[in-house]
C-alpha cells in the first residue's frame, strides 16, 4: 500500500516550525511529507532543509501589490505542477492566496490554520477554497461557519511547549555572553506582508530616538538588534544580530526582554515567559490574550512609553522569575498544538466532524 502524502507549504520563516514536530511524527508514522517555499527573507529553504525535510522552492514573495498579484498566478502554476506530480492527500498550510486554488482544482484536502485578524486578504482568498479552517479561540474577527474549527492554543506552542524545546546555550557563546546577562532583542520590520499594507516601521520615522533609547538601555543589558528584512544602516551596526535563524529562539530564551515591531517574536517571547514589549497600533487576537489573561506583555504605538515601561522592566531582577509562573498558567491553560494538528490531520475528516460536534474534545490534548 502506498504511503499517504501531507503537503506542508511555507511562506513565512515560522511556518516549518510550527509544523516541524508535526512532521516528523507523520514521517515516524509511515506518511511521506514533502514542504513546498515561497521564499522569503532567503531562509526559508534552509530552515527546512536543516530539519531533515525534502523541500522544493516554488516562488519567492514580492513587495509591491502588484508583485503579489502577479505572484499568485506563477505559485499557482508551480504548485499545480508540484501537486500534479507528487499526488498529495491533504494539503496543511496557512491561509494565503495560493494554495486554495490549487487543492480546490485537483480535489485535495485542504486544511488551513490562521492566527492574524489582519490578514484579510489571506483569509478572504483563502475560506472560499478550504475544507477546514483552524483558529484559536482567541481570535476575535468572527469567521464562525461550517469550515472552522476554534482551537485553544498558540501556533508557538506548537514549537516552544516544554516537550519539543529545550534552550541551546551555544547561541550565547556565538555571541560572547553568558546565561547571567541581561539580554534585550530588539526587531524591526520591513511591514512588507499583505496583513502589514499601511503600517510603516517605526524606525524610518524615529531612526534617532530609538537609537537614543538603545542606548540608555544598553547600560543595563546586552541589546541585540534583529533586521533580517530591513537595512538599519551603520548606526546600528554595533548591536546588529548576526546568528543563524534556527538559533534566533534560542537567543530569545536566555533573554530578559523583548522589545519590537514582530508580533510573532512577542508571542514567542510570551510562551518562553519573556516580558515583551509589542511596538504595533493595530490588536490581534493572541497578543491580547496573553496581555489581559496573563500579563506577559504590553502592546502600544507610543514609542517613548514602549521605551519607559522596557526600562522600567530591565532594571528589575525579579522580573523573569515572575513570568515563568505566568508561562506556567498559561501552558496549564492551552492545549499542546503540535498533538492537536497530528491527530487532525491522521484522522480527517471525521477529525473535522468530532471537533464541530464535541469542541471539548480538544482537551484530550493538554
Amino acid at each position: 500500500m502506498s504511503k499517504k502524502k501531507i503537503l506542508f507549504p511555507a511562506f513565512h520563516p515560522v511556518d516549518p516550525q510550527i509544523v516541524r514536530h508535526v512532521a516528523h511524527k507523520l514521517r515516524h508514522n509511515g506518511y511521506d511529507v514533502l514542504f513546498v517555499v515561497v521564499e522569503k527573507e532567503g531562509i526559508i529553504y534552509d530552515l527546512i532543509n536543516s530539519y531533515g525535510f525534502r523541500v522544493k522552492k516554488i516562488g519567492k514573495s514580492r513587495n509591491s501589490l502588484l508583485g503579489k498579484i502577479l505572484n499568485v498566478l506563477l505559485i499557482d502554476f508551480k504548485l499545480f505542477l508540484t501537486c500534479l506530480r507528487y499526488k498529495p492527500s491533504i494539503i496543511f498550510s496557512p491561509t494565503s492566496p495560493y494554495t486554495g486554488h490549487v487543492a480546490k482544482l485537483l480535489n485535495i484536502s485542504h486544511i488551513c490554520w490562521g492566527d492574524t485578524e489582519t490578514a484579510v486578504v489571506n483569509l478572504r482568498s483563502s475560506l472560499p477554497f478550504v475544507d477546514s479552517l483552524l483558529l484559536p479561540t482567541c481570535f476575535y474577527n468572527d469567521v464562525s461557519g461550517d469550515k472552522t474549527i476554534y482551537f485553544n492554543s498558540y501556533k508557538e506552542i506548537a514549537y516552544l511547549h516544554p516537550k519539543y524545546f529545550q534552550p541551546n546555550n551555544s547561541v550565547l557563546k556565538t555571541l560572547k555572553i553568558t546565561d547571567t546577562d541581561k539580554i534585550i532583542l530588539m526587531r524591526f520590520s520591513a511591514l512588507h506582508a499583505t496583513h502589514d499594507i499601511g503600517l510603516k516601521s517605526k524606525v524610518d520615522e524615529n531612526h534617532e530616538q530609538i537609537l537614543f533609547y538603545i542606548k540608555e538601555l544598553s547600560k543595563f543589558a546586552k541589546v541585540f538588534v534583529s533586521c533580517t528584512e530591513k537595512d538599519l544602516g551603520e548606526d546600528f551596526k554595533e548591536y546588529r544580530l548576526n546568528i543563524h535563524p534556527s538559533q534566533y529562539v534560542h537567543l530569545l530564551s536566555f533573554c530578559s526582554l523583548y522589545i519590537g515591531e514582530g508580533t510573532t517574536t512577542a508571542a514567542e517571547a510570551g510562551v518562553l515567559g519573556i516580558p515583551w514589549i509589542a511596538l504595533r497600533p493595530l490588536p490581534l487576537g493572541y497578543l491580547n490574550d496573553q496581555e489581559e489573561n496573563y500579563k506577559l506583555g504590553f502592546r502600544t504605538s507610543d514609542l517613548r512609553l514602549a521605551f519607559e515601561i522596557a526600562l522600567e522592566w530591565i532594571k528589575r531582577d525579579d522580573i523573569i522569575e515572575i513570568w515563568k509562573e505566568k508561562r506556567q498558567k498559561l501552558l496549564k491553560d492551552k492545549i499542546d498544538a503540535t498533538e492537536f494538528f497530528l491527530w487532525f490531520i491522521e484522522n480527517y475528516p471525521r477529525s473535522h466532524t468530532i471537533m464541530k460536534n464535541y469542541p471539548d474534545y480538544q482537551n484530550t490534548f493538554k
